[in-house]
């Protein structure tokens, strides 16, 4: 009997295995390219999405900054208008004050002081003398800072008593006093000269 030996390597089995092995190797590395592109593409879409948000940061940041800025100028003009305002009112009223108190006589004083509207006051002042009121109201018309004066009431103390019949033997060491209310008109630009000035 005859005994048939092959001894030669069997081909198919080779090749399908190599094959196989090939086929696998194949889809293993276009299974890991197509992981990796569409990891790229989605990272890359992923990246631009968030660089588009932050340029739409940038620019609402920007723009709440503008708008932050036009309302801190618009909340900080009406301050600065009145404030404008207000210096544009302002008056040396001390030194105004100081200048009509060194025109009274060694006698006379204010009893009331106060201002009617920007461009006049009111002053009561009380002397000793009829003459002392009207020799006051001729000060006040040549001071150089004093637009106009004039004398709107005036009144005398002390005879309320004598007009009722009272014995004026109780009046002997009593001098009566004057009253006189001044309306005085004044011109701011003048009377900021007086700043600086020193009255004796």
């Amino acid at each position: 009997m005859l005994v048939d030996i092959n001894l030669l390597p069997v081909k198919e089995a080779k090749s399908l295995r190599s094959t196989i092995l090939i086929i696998a190797a194949v889809t293993f590395l276009l299974g890991s390219a197509t992981w990796l592109g569409l990891d790229y593409y989605v990272s890359a879409n992923t990246l631009q999405e968030k660089e588009r948000l932050l340029e739409q940061e940038k620019l609402l940041v920007q723009t709440k900054m503008k708008n932050r800025e036009q309302s801190t100028v618009t909340d900080i003009s009406p301050l600065v208008e009145k404030v404008e305002y207000i210096r544009g009112k302002e008056i040396a009223a001390t030194d105004l004050l100081q200048h009509l108190v060194a025109l009274l006589p060694e006698r006379g004083f204010f009893i009331k002081y106060e201002y009617k509207d920007r461009t006049s006051i009111m002053v009561e002042a009380q002397f000793d003398t009829l003459a002392e009121t009207s020799n006051y109201l001729h000060e006040l018309t040549n001071s150089p800072y004093i637009k106009e004066a004039s004398i709107d009431k005036m009144q005398t103390t002390n005879f309320e008593e004598v007009n009722e019949g009272e014995d004026l033997t109780a009046f002997e060491n009593i001098l009566p006093r004057y009253r006189a209310q001044y309306i005085i008109g004044f011109q701011k630009e003048k009377i900021k000269e007086l700043k600086g000035e020193v009255h004796e």
